[in-house]
């Protein structure tokens, strides 16, 4: 028996490999809009993915996948509805907005938010998405 709950402990454990820790969504902000407090994180496989689709974007801010994700994690002045039920972590200013998107993983026993993409964006998509949360 012991064998299987170390087996199941490794298994739990296995993705903090996979995984960057980017910060945390505030006990206050997630109760504002009745979401989990908890970590977020982004995949090794995510990160890629930033790199990959949004380089020059990046290069142009002088800035790297991981440190932009923990910039947005960090300063976002506003959280909107994403896509299945996913969050945007927004800084918002009128011309250009950065954006995270998160999303509550359930593979994991709902224990994390994922970073899925991160990009500079302009404003203008942005407000038609359902605004959740403002700081004030």
């Amino acid at each position: 028996m012991a064998k299987t709950k170390k087996t199941e402990d490794s298994k739990d454990l296995h993705w903090l490999e996979l995984y960057q820790k980017v910060g945390r969504l505030k006990l206050s902000v997630a109760k504002s809009i009745g979401v989990k407090c908890a970590d977020i994180y982004i995949s090794k496989n995510h990160v890629r993915h930033i790199n990959k689709k949004h380089k020059k974007e990046l290069e142009q801010l002088g800035i790297n996948a991981v440190d932009f994700v923990k910039f947005i994690v960090t300063n976002f002045n506003q959280i909107r509805q994403g896509t299945n039920n996913s969050l945007l972590l927004v800084i918002y200013n009128e011309r250009m907005a950065k954006v995270a998107a998160i999303d509550l993983n359930h593979s994991f026993k709902k224990i994390f938010w994922e970073v899925k993409t991160a990009q500079p964006r302009y404003s203008n998509p942005l407000i038609k998405k359902k605004l959740l949360w403002q700081k004030k």
